[in-house]
């Protein structure tokens, strides 16, 4: 397909290679209070490996099925390779190949039959559809499991096959949803090597995930969202520099009685230096786990806090907080 300009690249400037440009996108779900998305927008090159980061609930799936055309934005507008997901859905599906982060598996299949299924369905025939079947089973590394029940398969290689179908129609962009949930550090390595060998293909990837440190090596730039709005933005080694950059400790405290866990948990989320969502009691073990956004002396002031209102700290510690720690919200 020849690739086309649209409305907003010629507005803005953006270069016509221009793979995904969406535009102040809102969504709002029925029954919740805070919109899933918010004046969201976001351009990706052709044939670059994108990252989304974000805690759970930050908007990231919403975004990835706005660009699936699966669910509708209520304001704003996207163009997938120039095509509108608005008024051009059936030209969008075409160009996409979509994973979401929970998929269905038919257990009693075999690994080629179930790739035959959809390759069907995608009207592909005889030959081709054999020769095709092959090709994508070497590509994800499948090539000697296609007569393997899919019961059988771990879940890296389940993750593998469910990315084979959704090149079955030779995509263009592929939008994956948590594609490392779940995988051992083995499985996120060869998941990695098949991304950029897919890359090198010509093909654009934009990737979610809610662990920085599962995918930062995966791809070219990310993208880090805080309910429902990009909030940084850039190279994969600028935003991860600017993340460590920020002053965040994270702290852990265990008191000797229930009461006093209730007391801390009460002050804590009353702090001014909390970070939204980082607060987590366990009491069973009377701890408290909170990130504070600051440095050391904001830890200092946190404890005394504590102390002078009559909390008896039984262990302190702290550290700087991970690379995760700092995307927690409410």
């Amino acid at each position: 397909m020849t690739q086309t300009t649209h409305p907003l690249t010629e507005e803005t400037g953006a270069p016509a290679y221009t793979m995904v440009d969406a535009r102040n996108l809102h969504k709002n779900y029925s029954g919740q209070t805070q919109p899933a998305l918010e004046d969201f927008s976001l351009v990706v090159p052709e044939g670059q490996i994108f990252g989304l980061i974000g805690a759970n609930g930050a908007g990231k799936t919403s975004v990835l099925k706005i660009l699936a055309t699966l669910v509708k934005p209520d304001k704003g507008e996207a163009y997938i390779g120039g095509y509108s997901v608005r008024r051009n859905p059936q030209e969008v599906r075409q160009i996409i190949g979509y994973m979401p982060d929970h998929y269905g598996l038919y257990q009693d299949m075999q690994v080629e039959e179930y790739l035959d299924f959809f390759a069907a369905c995608y009207g592909i025939r005889g030959k081709k559809r054999s020769r095709l079947i092959s090709e994508l089973l070497e590509l994800v590394d499948l090539g000697d499991r296609r007569k393997e029940e899919l019961r059988n398969l771990s879940r890296g290689m389940k993750q593998r096959l469910c990315l084979a179908h959704t090149l079955v129609h030779d995509p263009k962009l592929l939008l994956l949803d948590e594609p490392s949930s779940g995988l051992d550090p083995r499985a996120r390595v060869e998941l990695r090597e098949l991304l950029h060998e897919l890359s090198h293909m010509g093909k654009t990837i934009i990737l979610s995930s809610h662990v920085l440190s599962e995918i930062q090596l995966m791809c070219d730039s990310l993208g880090i969202m805080a309910r429902g709005q990009l909030i940084s933005c850039g190279p994969a080694e600028t935003v991860v520099n600017q993340i460590e950059a920020l002053p965040r400790r994270a702290i852990k405290l265990r008191v000797l009685r229930q009461e006093d866990l209730k007391r801390a948990a009460e002050l804590a989320a009353a702090f001014s230096g909390l970070l939204k969502g980082s607060l987590r009691t366990d009491d069973q073990n009377l701890t408290l786990d909170v990130v504070l956004d600051g440095d050391d002396r904001t830890s200092a002031a946190f404890l005394t806090h504590l102390t002078i209102s009559g909390v008896f700290v039984a262990q302190y510690g702290q550290s700087t907080a991970r690379l995760e720690e700092l995307f927690l919200r409410n």
